[in-house]
């Protein structure tokens, strides 16, 4: 299997939100974007794939090896061998991705968050430089989208912690903030249990306003002149907030099951997206930016 086959099998399999968002990616940049979500996926699924916080960090280190390899032009992976062509020159690349090993690391060593602050800062180190790559990825010029990177990259990890609730408290990690649930009169332990199903509910429309916020600011923040190559990330802000509301109409549901927009409603939102990206609206309701 070459590089560009093994990263789309890891982040982007056909029906996923991604693989509809790279459809309407630039053609110069979608390999590269594609090898940026694999590497993210690779290091950020090594907490989750071990039981021992030793092994892990033993994994962590091979990668934060790999990116100093990488940045001296001898990646062994094939997904930094694939992402290398796309990175400009220079250190700043890798000092980027090397956040998303932090965040591992985050995982790892606490996987609770006393308060949103915490919470924001593992976001900004899972997705916020990768995000910004990313757009960097497509050839905007200027810092036009780089507002739009940041709320957008805020609104997709935030998503993900609502949809992949059960897993993660399995795994012993709780991306809802500390404060908030003691505010909701919860304990990490009560989340899964029935009786607690409107409290539940309720601390979980609080995180779903929260991201689909984030969502809407970044396509608020998005100039006109930026959104015809900022189409993947558009289409990725329209496929996570429809998630939202597909969540919130069926009552945040999450605990009971795994969550989807169907391929043919991804496949219609992207399209509809990358066709007129400047009429996509912050929200519903509202008028086109």
């Amino acid at each position: 299997m070459d590089g560009i086959a093994y990263c789309r099998q890891k982040a982007a399999p056909e029906g996923s939100s991604l693989y509809y968002a790279l459809l309407f990616a630039p053609a110069r940049a979608r390999d590269g974007l594609t090898a940026l979500a694999a590497y993210r996926s690779e290091v950020l699924e090594v907490p989750r794939e071990v039981s021992d916080p030793g092994v892990g960090a033993v994994k962590l280190n091979w990668w934060q090896e790999e990116l100093e390899r990488l940045g001296a032009g001898e990646p062994r992976h094939p997904v930094t061998q694939t992402l290398r062509p796309f990175l400009a020159e220079g250190p700043d690349a890798v000092t980027a991705l090397a956040e998303v090993i932090e965040a591992a690391r985050m995982d790892l060593e606490y996987g609770h968050y006393p308060t949103l602050r915490e919470l924001t800062l593992y976001c900004h180190r899972a997705g916020g430089a990768v995000a910004d790559l990313a757009w960097r990825m497509t050839g905007a010029s200027g810092q036009d989208a780089a507002p739009f990177a940041h709320d957008l990259a805020m609104g997709l990890e935030l998503t993900r912690m609502i949809r992949h609730l059960r897993r993660d408290l399995r795994a012993g990690r709780v991306y809802i903030p500390e404060d908030e649930l003691v505010m909701a009169g919860l304990e990490a332990d009560q989340l899964t249990q029935d009786n607690q199903m409107e409290a539940r509910r309720q601390l979980l429309e609080r995180q779903g306003r929260r991201a689909r916020s984030f969502l809407d600011n970044a396509i608020r923040q998005l100039p006109q002149t930026s959104r015809p190559d900022q189409r993947y990330g558009l289409v990725l802000a329209v496929l996570y907030r429809q998630l939202l509301d597909s969540l919130a109409a069926d009552d945040y549901p999450v605990i009971e099951r795994q969550h989807h927009l169907t391929p043919l409603r991804k496949l219609w939102l992207a399209w509809r997206t990358a066709r007129r990206p400047a009429r996509v609206p912050p929200a519903p309701g509202e008028p086109p930016a």
